[in-house]
């Protein structure tokens, strides 16, 4: 009960936070006077602190969980695990896409108010990295496999286009706003561009590279695995620390956004068809869709498992990252909902990184609702072109705030439209890209229930096999999914009473 009581204080004090963020914001925001930019990092500050504790403890998370994970497994069931999972992520992320375009096709948000897109982007100066689709493919893979994995903790790398004629260089903004025929008249150079930012999915891969390799190995590899298992218990306690000053953080976020926002009212009224497809897509993607799956290849209770996720989603909703949100997300699956930490430590880190199923959606419904509003009607091969398109920027998308709308210029020139169109749905952007990175979480975590589900069998047979060397023992609970013993989980303090897996580890 001292778990539960603890839990829910915390859980009721981060849901308090988001009221008292929404009030103080109001209650500071004033509509004749804008903050300036400085005042506005003043009131961030406490939130700041808060995301940029969480994003300090990713990168040894995310290698320790995934290497300590998979060196535990056999190559057979590790092997499954990563199949499964990527088949799973490949279909509601697919499922996503198609709902968006379906419901944004038949609202046709984009004709409901006319929209002086002249007026609205005559004033854009500048162009995020414009890139093709066949150059977003060619760098997802190049992304696997950095040269240097020192610099991919911190930096990444990728192509974009340079515009020239003959040997002036032609702004992009002003290239892209042409025609097809005319833009022809230009040279396209391809250039690498390297950005602050981790390249999360280079570091995955060779995570789950080292950590198969490590399980290989045998004997040899034993020393670095117990690092790693060692380095995810270290985190993962450094972690609970950091998410008691969530509230506070909470807060301050959700504040200094309200207080930011310059005209709310009018620029709702002009995208009110665009933000209610938006939102009843992810609805439904969220409420029905992946609680069927739930329910129907995990057998488990989407309400009870959800509400054993509520801190992770609400702090998804406050930070917009699902890399951020990611430490608490295992947590949360492992300690509330009673995941296999196997499952967890390496379906959650894969998922942040591709699994993107409110960005997918949102980006095919953005791109079809820009080009209703510029009178373009798609035709089916265009449509299918956003479906496909859509899929690869969901993928490509880095788990920070806003980063939709970079992955969104590629959907946009895949059906031939100016990049800079996208600033006509920017203004509510940070509200939509708060809810879809919930989504997103929630989508990942109904994940490691349906996958761990899909694989019980080989994670049986291999604790069978490990139990000699981890003796670990497997208890099954009230709710019929088995939970690792103190031995074979990273987390030290698990411990086991009766025929229930409690852990006096707190958030």
């Amino acid at each position: 009960m001292a778990k539960l009581s603890k839990d829910n204080l915390l859980l009721i004090f981060t849901v308090l936070g988001v009221v008292v963020g929404i009030g103080l914001g109001l209650s500071l925001r004033d509509p004749e006077k804008v903050w300036s930019k400085r005042h506005l990092s003043y009131l961030r500050f406490p939130g700041d602190l808060f995301v940029q504790m969480l994003k300090m403890l990713i990168l040894p998370m995310i290698m320790s969980s995934i290497i300590s994970s998979l060196a535990s497994l056999e190559s057979g069931t590790a092997g499954k695990l990563g199949v499964v999972s990527m088949t799973y992520y490949t279909l509601t992320t697919f499922s996503a896409v198609f709902l968006g375009i379906v419901l944004v096709t038949v609202i046709k948000p984009g004709k409901w108010v006319q929209t002086d897109v002249t007026a609205l982007v005559g004033n854009v100066k500048t162009t995020p990295c414009v890139a093709t689709a066949v150059d977003t493919i060619i760098d997802l893979m190049k992304s696997c496999f950095p040269e240097n994995l020192i610099e991919a903790t911190f930096r990444s790398q990728k192509m974009c286009l340079k515009f020239f004629n003959g040997t002036e260089e032609i702004p992009p903004e002003i290239a892209m706003v042409l025609s097809p025929e005319e833009r022809a008249l230009f040279t396209e150079v391809p250039e690498k561009i390297t950005s602050d930012g981790m390249n999360i999915l280079g570091l995955v891969v060779f995570s789950v590279a080292l950590g198969i390799v490590i399980g290989v190995i045998g004997e040899d590899g034993k020393p670095l695995k117990n690092f790693f298992k060692s380095l995810e218990a270290c985190s993962m306690q450094l972690i609970s620390w950091v998410i008691m000053y969530s509230p506070i953080g909470i807060t301050f976020l959700i504040a200094s956004q309200i207080v930011g926002m310059k005209d709310p009212g009018q620029e709702l009224h002009r995208l009110m068809g665009y933000v209610i497809t938006v939102i009843l897509g992810l609805a439904i993607h969220a409420f029905i869709i992946i609680p069927l799956l739930c329910v129907v290849l995990a057998r488990r209770n989407p309400l009870k498992f959800v509400g054993g996720m509520a801190q992770a989603l609400l702090t998804a909703l406050a930070t917009s990252s699902s890399s951020a949100t990611l430490p608490l997300s295992i947590k949360c699956c492992e300690e509330n909902n009673g995941i296999d930490p196997r499952v967890t430590r390496f379906v959650l880190p894969l998922g942040a990184t591709i699994n993107m199923d409110g960005t997918a959606l949102y980006e095919a419904v953005a791109a079809i609702y820009i080009s209703q509003c510029v009178g373009n009607d798609l035709s089916l091969g265009q449509v299918i072109l956003v479906s496909l398109t859509a899929t690869l920027a969901s993928i490509g998308a880095a788990g920070i705030p806003q980063a939709g709308i970079v992955t969104m210029i590629m959907v946009l020139i895949a059906i031939g439209l100016p990049t800079n169109l996208f600033i006509l749905i920017f203004p509510v952007d940070f509200m939509l890209d708060r809810l879809r990175t919930t989504v997103n979480v929630h989508g990942d975590s109904i994940a490691t229930a349906v996958i761990e589900r899909l694989c019980e069998k080989s994670l049986q047979k291999d604790h069978r096999e490990n139990a000699g060397e981890d003796s670990g023992v497997r208890e099954s609970n009230d709710q019929g999914y088995s939970m690792l013993s103190t031995n074979a989980s990273p987390d030290p303090k698990r411990i086991t009473i009766g025929n229930n897996c409690e852990n006096s580890h707190m958030l």
